[in-house]
């Protein structure tokens, strides 16, 4: 699953919580089933099921790959590089956690080929009002380096604790994070995640 926004892990959980909790949402239930989810330019859920045929032609293919269990890290970055991905995927985390959304979009690359900054802003603001969340990183491991992109695929634990109710929820799953040189800076471009099965 394929999403231009970067909330679009917790506002999934979110889902999954207020439907866990009995309540209603306005977000699209097929989300979880199928990856049909409501899109368009300027949703902060923006998203695309990827099978070769309906991939975009300018987009990249964004996957890695196992041996034996293990993620096979690209062999091609220079250490300089990777240095510079790894430090900008661990602001991206800590911007989210700690719940601010302009050091949080500053490292988003922004318009057509990005993030819609002001609706990422908006989403961060909803959905830190009503949740606390936490999101953590394992495995960070660079997959994919040319061509000024890079992919960096990640486990993501990510956990949301109701403000009204205090109940708390999490999810794992798997992450590439696709990044964009812009200038001398590593930005986020795109992000494709799916949960683990439970």
């Amino acid at each position: 699953m394929k999403t231009k926004s970067g909330l679009f892990i917790p506002v999934l959980l979110a889902a999954l919580f207020l439907g866990a909790c009995g309540g209603k949402t306005d977000e699209n239930q097929n989300m979880a089933e199928d990856g049909t989810a409501p899109s368009g330019e300027n949703s902060a859920v923006g998203h695309g099921v990827e099978d070769g045929a309906d991939q975009e032609a300018d987009d990249p293919e964004v996957g890695f790959g196992m041996t034996d269990g293990t993620i096979e890290e690209a062999e091609n970055v220079p250490e300089e590089e990777k240095a510079a991905i790894l430090d900008t995927f661990a602001q991206y985390m800590e911007t989210f956690n700690n719940q601010d959304p302009d050091g949080y979009t500053s490292l988003l690359v922004e318009g057509k080929d990005g993030f819609d900054i002001d609706e990422e802003k908006k989403a961060m603001q909803e959905l830190f009002a009503a949740y606390d969340v936490e999101r953590s990183a394992e495995n960070e491991t660079i997959v994919s380096y040319k061509d000024g992109e890079a992919q960096l695929f990640s486990n993501l634990t990510t956990t949301m604790t109701s403000k009204a109710s205090k109940e708390a929820r999490s999810e794992k799953g798997r992450q590439v994070t696709v990044f964009k040189k812009a200038g001398d800076a590593w930005k986020v471009k795109e992000i494709y995640y799916i949960g683990d099965s439970a």
